[in-house]
């Protein structure tokens, strides 16, 4: 997709941009003080808790009741115009930020993060009861906070909680598959909602293997004009005008009630090409957890670990395997050699990347585009180091609009936005713990692809 005039015709004129930029100002301004003012909030909440708790002390109150916490959130929830069951869980959430995780609240004062990033350092962190750990753990998201979004920084922090955490996380991963379940909610209109809890790699398989048959059914929509895909003679020249979600949804219905996709037919000779639909998840599992070597723990991309027995179960029955080389020292990734041959550039980049790499973005890479940096049509190398994942919308943005980018070494990313911003997107971290003294600077030249 190369870069044509369009983008340039609109590029902003000297006093489009520094309008811009006065507004973007403004705004990161108003964010620092909405920072501060919820820090300053934080502090008087956690005294509040304080509060309770020493009148349960004093009064003897049933601890199972936390009457006076009660009656203190909800005397807040009135002069403030929330619920009391929400300012009692603020309540707690700034207490365990005051006492367990002070530097985090210190940056939020500092307006060096926001609340949301502090909420997912306390959340993630909150299983962790040793003072050293958690403060190993709060050093090493705290270093991640400052420079991505909430979003990307829950499965970071996840992952450092889970290699500091000193319970092994098979006995954790048993204990909560103890609560999958699925349950219905009420909506209202004739509609329902369905829930369930489970495996994550299960979860997000069900998730990615509807997504690929919804995106098959849209395609196959458009191929006929727009008319529907159905079994179902009677409807077969309707118009189909549904999302992806709504696809999506009927084809999850359809899949729970008859055990087929009956009601989408993608393809004219009426074979159901949905069926041979297969889901795709990236799990990175450590050699020695596959071999039963050692229980480390595998990472299922975009969420976090998973149960070492759960990815040895699944490792036997993967049809395709990449092995993953990657520096002892600092734990950046290096090179990929596959098992079986396949682009190895495409599988090394998957690994790397993991989301889009446009800043903030989540993406999964599966479901992004492989971008040249510098366009193949203006001289760019197909190589690692001109290559990076941009989801469908941040693809388009990148080639018809100001925003620029350059490929630095080790696969980071520094977009310049229309108003003359430099911001570094860098590659999802391999969290490692080194011995300060064995700590040097990363080599990151790319692979000889």
């Amino acid at each position: 997709m190369a870069r044509d005039s369009f983008a340039e015709r609109w590029e902003l004129t000297d006093d489009e941009r520094a309008g811009v930029a006065a507004l973007i100002e403004g705004i990161a301004g108003a964010e620092r003080i909405i920072a501060h003012a919820e820090a300053v909030k934080a502090r008087l909440l956690a005294t509040a808790y304080g509060m309770a708790e020493e009148i349960m002390a004093r009064t003897g109150a049933p601890s199972s009741y936390r009457l006076p916490e009660r009656a203190i959130a909800e005397d807040i929830a009135a002069a403030t115009g929330a619920s009391g069951a929400s300012v009692r869980g603020r309540m707690e959430q700034a207490a365990r930020l005051s006492e367990a995780f002070p530097r985090t609240l210190t940056a939020l004062a500092e307006a060096r993060i926001s609340m949301r990033h502090a909420a997912v350092i306390a959340d993630e962190g909150a299983r962790l009861t040793d003072e050293e750990v958690r403060a190993r753990y709060e050093r090493t998201v705290l270093d991640e906070a400052v420079r991505t979004t909430p979003q990307r920084l829950r499965p970071i922090a996840r992952a450092v909680a889970e290699r500091v955490e000193p319970t092994s996380i098979a006995e954790r991963h048993e204990a909560a598959r103890a609560q999958r379940r699925t349950w219905v909610d009420d909506l209202g209109q004739g509609l329902a909602e369905f829930h369930m809890v489970g495996d994550a790699v299960i979860v997000r398989g069900i998730q990615d293997r509807l997504t690929q048959m919804a995106e098959s059914v849209a395609r196959a929509v458009r191929t006929r004009g727009g008319t529907a895909l159905a079994s179902d003679a009677h409807v077969e020249d309707a118009p189909d005008e549904r999302s992806l979600d709504q696809i999506r949804a009927d084809v999850f219905a359809d899949l729970v009630l008859t055990g087929h996709p009956t009601a989408h037919v993608a393809d004219a000779s009426g074979g159901n090409a949905l069926a041979a639909i297969r889901a795709n998840v990236q799990i990175t599992v450590p050699a020695v957890t596959l071999t039963g070597a050692e229980d480390a723990p595998a990472f299922l991309a975009g969420h976090g670990p998973v149960s070492p027995d759960l990815a040895r179960r699944l490792g036997a029955r993967a049809p395709m395997w990449a092995r993953l080389f990657v520096d002892p020292r600092t734990g950046c990734l290096r090179t990929v050699d596959a098992y079986v041959p396949t682009a190895e550039q495409r599988r090394f980049l998957a690994a790397r990347d993991e989301h889009c790499r446009f800043p903030g973005c989540r993406r999964p890479v599966r479901r992004c585009d492989l971008d040249h940096t510098v366009a193949f049509a203006r001289g760019g190398r197909t190589e690692i180091g001109n290559l990076a994942h941009l989801c469908e919308a941040h693809h388009v943005l990148k080639h018809n609009s100001p925003w620029k980018v350059v490929h630095r070494p080790g696969g980071v990313l520094e977009w310049t936005t229309p108003t003359g911003r430099r911001v570094e997107d860098r590659p999802p971290p391999t969290v490692r713990f080194v011995a300060e003294s064995r700590a040097t600077a990363p080599d990151r030249h790319p692979p000889p692809f």
